[in-house]
């Protein structure tokens, strides 16, 4: 009989847990950075928020925020996402990586901000997966480009 595939990775034990507190805002945030000298980094955002991280240096603690935006600078965000979908060869099959970007310029003619989206998402899954899967932003194939507002 053959043993169970294992669905969750091996973690890894040889690091200590990073201590993680939620700030109520950034201000918050930014007042807890400033009075340990912390570095303030964003670690994701999307059309309608941003998270930021502050992470003490030596040591593994860290302070993060979900800022929400305005509805007008989520709304001209939105309208400036794109869906990209990209794929690679890997061994004996193709390896698929679908990416939300937000392109750069509102005003940008749609084929521009079309292919801006298409960069920035092809470096993402480099930065993300190369390590995972060998995508790099140069064996990427975009096959799929369209705006956030329009997909099914």
């Amino acid at each position: 009989m053959s043993p169970q595939p294992r669905l969750v990775p091996p973690q890894r034990t040889d690091t200590p847990p990073v201590d993680v507190r939620i700030a109520r805002d950034f201000e918050e945030l930014q007042a807890w950075a400033t009075a340990i000298d912390a570095t303030m980094t964003v670690v994701t955002e999307d059309w309608q928020s941003v998270t930021y991280e502050a992470v003490v240096s030596g040591q593994r603690v860290s302070c993060r925020c979900r800022d929400v935006l305005p509805q007008g600078t989520a709304l001209r965000r939105l309208a400036r996402t794109y869906v990209v979908g990209m794929v690679h060869q890997v061994a004996d099959g193709e390896c698929y990586h679908v990416r939300e970007v937000i392109a750069p310029c509102l005003s940008a003619p749609e084929e521009d901000a079309q292919g801006q989206a298409a960069l920035i998402a092809a470096a993402r899954v480099e930065t993300e997966r190369h390590q995972r899967c060998g995508a790099t932003a140069a064996s990427l194939r975009t096959h799929l480009v369209e705006r956030a507002l329009d997909w099914p």
